[in-house]
């Protein structure tokens, strides 16, 4: 089994020039199914929300699937449909589906109909994701890039970009302020 998890992984890396992106779909992480999904008003977005969930990090697969439960569970309970973002990224390294792809998100009032939302699974106001993080979010623009989810000319901004709020803190944002795509 090691032998191939090896295999696949150098043959991803060769394949994709070495950007390995793993997207863990709700059926892996334990997610419940959603009770509704309006489509997004264009195929290809212009537009990416970075956020922070604001709650615990994880830097485990078994830490990041409990910690989407939570958070999908936290945001039906509340009366939502699903989980509120298209996908969240772990410091585990890997990008956990939402919503996914072309599907409204409930992440940022005005945006969620033309945008991405991704959130990095924590409370980062204090401190900046790992580096794993980092680039599991690299990764996933270049993957929606490539397959038609993201125009070539998008936006990426911070949440607190359009919103009233400090999400997804000042270390992401620094950062994030540094990307040729994002604009404030």
């Amino acid at each position: 089994m090691f032998r191939l998890a090896v295999f696949l992984c150098a043959l991803c890396a060769v394949s994709w020039g070495f950007l390995c992106l793993h997207i863990v779909t709700p059926g892996k992480w334990g997610g419940r199914p959603a009770n509704c999904s309006s489509p997004l008003k264009a195929v290809q977005t212009g537009y990416v929300i970075i956020l922070h969930t604001a709650g615990s990090s994880c830097k485990t697969g078994a830490q990041c699937n409990q910690q989407m439960m939570n958070i999908q569970h936290y945001h039906m309970n509340k009366g939502w449909c699903n989980i509120a973002y298209n996908f969240l990224i772990g410091e585990d390294g890997k990008v956990y589906e939402g919503r996914g792809w072309n599907t409204e998100g409930a992440h940022t009032y005005g945006y969620n109909d033309i945008s991405l939302g991704i959130a990095f699974i924590g409370d980062f106001t204090g401190r900046s994701p790992n580096a794993a993080a980092w680039i599991a979010l690299k990764h996933l623009l270049h993957f929606a890039l490539e397959n038609g989810y993201l125009s070539s000319d998008y936006l990426l901004m911070a949440h607190g970009d359009v919103s009233n709020t400090i999400s997804p803190g000042q270390p992401i944002r620094k950062v994030l302020k540094t990307w040729p795509h994002y604009k404030h």
